[in-house]
C-alpha cells in the first residue's frame, strides 16, 4: 500500500512539473505572439518606411523566438530592401536563410546564402541507381537490400514463396486452373508489388540523400556567417 502511495505521488509531482513546464512555454510563446502583432501595428501606422522595416525586422525575431520560421522568413521577404542600408543587406539575406534552413526550406536558403555572396560547400551525394535497382528485384531480396530495406526484402521474399508453394499445392492436388490462376494473381501482388516498393525506397532514399546533403552544407555555410 505505502509502495502504490509512494508511485501515485511521485506521478503526480511528475505530472505537475511537466504541466508548469507547458504553461510556462505556452506563456512564453503567447508573449512573443502578443509583441508580434505589436509590431504589426506599428507596420499598418507607420507613416516613415524605415520605421516598417525596423518593425518587420523585430517582427520576424520575435517569430523566430516562437518557433515560427516560416512566418519570420514571410515577415522578412516584406522588409524593403531598397531602404536597407547596403552593409546591411547581407544580413538581411542571411536571416531570410536562416529562416528557410529552420523551416527545412534547404534549396531556398542556398539560393538566398548565393544571393548574399556566401559560397555553401555543396556537393552532390552518389545516388543508387534505378536500373540497377529494378534489376537487382528480379531477386525480390538484393533489390530491397540495396535500397537499405532488408527486412522488406525478407517479407517479400516469403510471400512469393508462399504464393508459389499455395499454386504447387493447388496443382498437386487436381486443381490447375485454380492453382495456375490464383498462383498468377498472387504473384502479381507480391513479385510485381515488390518493384513498385522497391523503385519507392530508392526515389524516398535519393531525395533523403540530396536533403541532408544541402542541409549539412547550407548548416556550416550559416555557422560560418553567424559566428
Amino acid at each position: 500500500m505505502r509502495r502504490t502511495l509512494l508511485l501515485f505521488s511521485i506521478f503526480i509531482f511528475l505530472s505537475a512539473a511537466f504541466s508548469s513546464r507547458a504553461d510556462a512555454q505556452t506563456a512564453r510563446r503567447d508573449s512573443l505572439l502578443f509583441e508580434a502583432a505589436k509590431c504589426e501595428r506599428i507596420v499598418y501606422e507607420a507613416q516613415n518606411p524605415r520605421e516598417v522595416n525596423a518593425a518587420l525586422r523585430r517582427k520576424a525575431e520575435l517569430y523566430k523566438q516562437a518557433g515560427l520560421y516560416k512566418e519570420a522568413g514571410a515577415t522578412l521577404e516584406r522588409v524593403r530592401m531598397y531602404l536597407v542600408a547596403a552593409p546591411e543587406r547581407g544580413d538581411v539575406l542571411v536571416q531570410k536563410a536562416l529562416c528557410a534552413f529552420l523551416a527545412e526550406d534547404y534549396d531556398s536558403a542556398m539560393s538566398l546564402l548565393a544571393e548574399a555572396g556566401v559560397e555553401c560547400n555543396y556537393v552532390q551525394p552518389k545516388l543508387k541507381n534505378e536500373w540497377a535497382a529494378m534489376l537487382l528485384t528480379l531477386l525480390v531480396p538484393a533489390g530491397y537490400c540495396y535500397v537499405g530495406a532488408p527486412g522488406e526484402g525478407l517479407v517479400s521474399t516469403a510471400l512469393n514463396a508462399a504464393s508459389v508453394t499455395w499454386a504447387v499445392t493447388q496443382i498437386s492436388a487436381g486443381l490447375p486452373v485454380i492453382g495456375i490462376l490464383g498462383g498468377c494473381l498472387c504473384l502479381s501482388e507480391t513479385y510485381m508489388g515488390a518493384q513498385e516498393r522497391v523503385a519507392y525506397l530508392l526515389e524516398l532514399h535519393n531525395r533523403e540523400a540530396l536533403r541532408e546533403a544541402k542541409r549539412s552544407a547550407v548548416g556550416k555555410a550559416l555557422l560560418d556567417c553567424l559566428q
